[in-house]
């Protein structure tokens, strides 16, 4: 098991990912995490290469991550 701590950075919150925990997820500086809920207050951590099994996931957290913008257009 890995703890992790969570951080206030000004207006926000950070998880701080240890060495460890990157390394296991497979993650880099700048890389992105996706947390699913599963329902049993447990989280399912899904990184970018997991994205390769659904060719639209980018393209939908795209859409959806600026969707107030391309409403304005």
């Amino acid at each position: 098991m890995i703890a992790l701590k969570v951080e206030k950075i000004g207006d926000r919150a950070a998880v701080v990912l240890s060495e460890e925990a990157l390394a296991a997820l497979h993650l880099n500086i700048g890389d992105t995490l996706l947390l699913t809920p599963s329902g049993d207050g447990a989280f399912a951590a899904q990184t970018r290469e997991g994205w390769a099994e659904d060719p639209h996931a980018r393209g939908r957290a795209f859409l959806k991550r600026y969707n107030r913008s391309f409403s304005q257009l």
